[in-house]
């Protein structure tokens, strides 16, 4: 997932290394009060708040006006502060000591939910589990950078996107920008696809980028970006 991690304090450095080690793309800023506009503008499938008390008013503005999921994490909040927080817009809080594990496993669940909610583009399924994406009754294992970045892409089902706004989005802007580890990664991707028999899904656009477009037989099915 892409993620912005906002605090109004010092920022967890352990917890913001331990998320990009588990695949994430994360972003940190220990900007309070720009975390708001900072969502608004990046492509962000989740905010965490690690706030010093509920972000209440934050979280609110976060769901109103970016299309991300919140989770808040605070040192404390009893039932009354909670029940706010989840009623204003954020999505989940928890209480630390935070166990690593349990953040991760908080953020998929969430995740999952929100594509029940709001099924994805037509066609396809990332499966998370699997490390695999589904076309049709076609299931392609992939590597964990194969996955996020056909992820993304299915996510911009049609759209035809550069390398370097790949590179960003998956690899994270800290990482100094290597666009031939993208073109290896693609090129691996599409002959993956091509010996599955899937492939016109994944398409070069000479001069300006990639594209994910889904067959017509595929259309109408679900698709789910894990």
């Amino acid at each position: 997932m892409r993620l912005l991690y906002a605090t109004d304090g010092r920022i967890d450095g352990y917890l913001v290394k331990a998320l990009r080690e588990a695949g994430h793309v994360v972003e940190a800023t220990g900007e309070a009060a720009d975390t708001v506009e900072i969502a608004r503008g990046g492509d962000y499938r989740a905010v965490i708040l690690d706030w010093s008390a509920p972000p209440t008013d934050c979280a609110a503005r976060i769901a109103a006006s970016a299309d991300a999921l919140v989770l808040a994490i605070v040192p404390s909040a009893d039932n009354a502060a909670r029940t706010a927080l989840l009623r204003a817009g954020a999505d989940a809080c928890l209480v630390r000591p935070v166990a690593f594990i349990e953040l991760e496993a908080r953020l998929d669940a969430l995740a999952r939910l929100a594509q029940r909610a709001r099924p994805g583009r037509e066609g396809a399924e990332m499966v998370e589990a699997e490390q695999a994406v589904r076309l049709g009754e076609l299931t392609i294992p992939l590597s964990r950078r194969e996955f996020q970045v056909m992820a993304y892409l299915l996510g911009r089902n049609g759209e035809v996107i550069g390398l370097e706004q790949l590179h960003q989005q998956v690899w994270g802007e800290a990482v100094e920008p290597r666009l031939d580890l993208v073109r290896v990664c693609l090129s691996r991707l599409r002959r993956k696809l091509e010996a599955a028999g899937a492939a016109r899904v994944l398409s070069a656009v000479r001069g300006h980028g990639y594209v994910v477009k889904l067959p017509s037989a595929l259309e109408g099915s679900t698709a789910q970006l894990a």
